[in-house]
């Protein structure tokens, strides 16, 4: 009986062990549905991209490498604004509210990826109800405002660092360039003027070459007086006409027997040189008379000029231009800025760099870009004020900005190198200066006084022969 009781009381014991654990098994299955849920729903309610993970579209199966370094304090997951805008080469947001990549957002990606450790962005395009943009650039930053440190939130896109925004957030270094230029009309001027003929050369080297033709005539003169050429006996203000006119004259007129050798070397060098100099002048002459420039079309009054929706340049234009704002138009997009160009509702359009870059690429023939106008620090990616993670996303911009990647995407994204994507716009042709022609001048003057000395030596060689024949016939 005693037995019994032992039997009985060891298997309410191991009943009791049984129902403790199936309830704990219990518990620890639901804290684990409980926090898949809590992420699913995170997921959801921020979806990537419509379930499909950007950053591994655009950098590739090396996007999933687990990487050692574990930071606790830091983020597995990031909550990431982007913009909707209609620049979709930097941030494009599809019709369905979910994004799809560009520039901005793959240097994002990139940045991520050169981290030391892992971390899953979540994308959250800033849009309405509607699918269109929530409301300006400062409204999304408004989105991590005031969060806590540890809050882990950021916008990427193309965004621009300015003063009025860094108290509130903390930025990365800029990943791009974006100060303010005005894009305008051009008119097509061409440079011909009633002193075109003389641009080709400067006037230092008008007047060497006018000095030149003074003394090619001088030494001339002094050979051919040397050897009794009577064309050259003649009273000394006809001399000094004759110096000015001969070296002209040869081109054209027979003025006469030529007596000394030395005298055709001399005009021989001459008249090769000015050949040289004539087919230099005639070609770039050429280039003056047919360069097209594109001069900026800049509008009497900025009431009616455009600005990019969202940003923060109609203030710019209130405060530096006398413009009352009233008339300012918001664009959206290059189509917009081309339409509104073309119907005349407005003269001018205010924007950074990469946009304007951007429509000169594509209808950049009639129109130029004035500026910079004012300098940004350019476009970088924000976080709430005091984010640990700020260091570690400033060094990660650094080797992108600096490495091939960066070149790459502008190409994949731009279409285009943008540092040579702007406007075409003939440079006026240089003049040439003596410089150009040192080398000409130096041997032409050096051959002109061997000559001189060589008819010298003759000269006197011969007198002396003349001197001496008479003695030797008398003996």
């Amino acid at each position: 009986m005693e037995h019994t009781k032992h039997i009985v009381s060891f298997v309410k014991i191991v009943c009791m062990l049984c129902a403790v654990d199936v309830v704990t098994s219990s518990r620890v299955t639901t804290l684990q549905d409980m926090s898949s849920h809590k992420r699913l729903s995170f997921q959801e309610e921020y979806h990537v991209g419509g379930g499909v993970d950007v950053c591994a579209d655009i950098i590739g199966p090396e996007w999933k490498i687990t990487k050692q370094e574990k930071v606790d304090y830091l983020c597995p997951e990031l909550l990431v604004w982007v913009p909707k805008t209609g620049f979709t080469e930097l941030v494009k947001v599809n019709q369905k509210s979910q994004l799809e990549g560009g520039f901005s957002i793959a240097i994002f990606c990139y940045v991520l990826h050169v981290l030391p450790f892992n971390i899953q962005p979540i994308f959250k395009p800033f849009v309405n109800a509607n699918g269109e943009s929530n409301g300006t650039y400062d409204d999304l930053l408004k989105q991590i405002r005031n969060q806590p440190s540890e809050s882990c939130q950021a916008v990427a896109g193309d965004v621009t660092v300015r003063a009025s925004r860094t108290p509130f957030y903390d930025f990365t270094i800029p990943y791009q360039g974006a100060e303010l230029y005005m894009l305008v009309r051009a008119t097509h001027e061409w440079n011909q003027t009633l002193w075109t003929f003389l641009k080709p050369f400067t006037w230092r080297l008008w007047i060497v070459i006018v000095g030149a033709g003074i003394y090619i005539g001088f030494a001339v003169a002094f050979l051919e007086y040397r050897v009794g050429n009577p064309k050259f006996k003649v009273p000394i203000h006809h001399k000094v006409v004759m110096i000015i006119w001969f070296p002209i004259s040869t081109f054209f007129f027979y003025e006469g027997k030529i007596l000394n050798k030395n005298s055709k070397v001399v005009l021989i060098t001459w008249l090769s040189m000015i050949f040289i100099i004539v087919q230099i002048f005639t070609a770039t002459l050429s280039s003056w008379l047919t360069i097209d420039q594109l001069r900026p079309k800049l509008p009497s009054s900025f009431e009616n000029a455009g600005y990019q929706y969202g940003g923060y340049v109609d203030n710019y234009i209130t405060q530096n231009y006398n413009c009352s704002g009233k008339h300012l138009k918001a664009l959206k997009s290059i189509e917009e800025y081309k339409n509104a160009f073309s119907n005349g509702s407005i003269s001018a359009v205010f924007d950074e760099l990469p946009y304007i870059d951007l429509f000169l690429a594509k209808y950049g023939s009639d129109y130029m870009k004035v500026g910079p106008l004012n300098q940004q620090s350019g476009h970088a990616f924000a976080f709430p004020h005091d984010s640990p993670l700020v260091n570690y996303f400033t060094r990660a911009v650094v080797n992108i900005t600096e490495s091939e990647i960066m070149k790459e995407m502008k190409e994949k994204y731009f279409r285009f190198d943008v540092p040579n994507g702007s406007q075409s716009n003939q440079a006026l042709p240089q003049s040439l200066d003596i410089h150009s022609f040192i080398g000409l001048f130096i041997f032409t003057g050096i051959l002109t006084i061997v000559a001189i000395i060589l008819s010298e030596s003759s000269i006197r060689s011969t007198s002396i022969k003349n001197k001496i024949l008479p003695i030797s016939t008398e003996n």
